[in-house]
């Protein structure tokens, strides 16, 4: 998804009362979504961190000699942008909110 996919006009019926809103809106849940990637990210990497760790156990019970640990070939996860992906659930509707009078 591209950035050129959107257009203000898509946000006038989202609920808000004007434009500034809906960028406040859209940001707090890019926050939400960024936080959210970033401790799968971390369980990813502490995942494979210890299973690199296993494997040089493994190799080094094996023999007497030190063996340098091979790196585990994983996907790396791939994210969409979190203000992108904020705002396609805004455009579709699935983000709800109130705001404080």
């Amino acid at each position: 998804m591209q950035t050129k996919d959107f257009f203000p006009e898509d946000f006038l019926d989202s609920g808000t009362a004007n434009i500034y809103e809906t960028v406040l809106v859209i940001a707090k849940r890019a926050r939400q979504i960024g936080e959210l990637q970033k401790r799968q990210i971390d369980r990813h990497l502490g995942q494979t961190e210890m299973m690199e760790q296993a494997a040089a156990r493994a190799r080094t019970e094996e023999s007497d000699d030190y063996v340098e640990p091979e790196p585990i070939d994983r996907p790396v996860p791939r994210f969409e942008k979190p203000v992108l992906a904020a705002m396609q659930e805004m455009k579709e509707g699935k983000i709800d909110f109130e705001f404080e009078e």
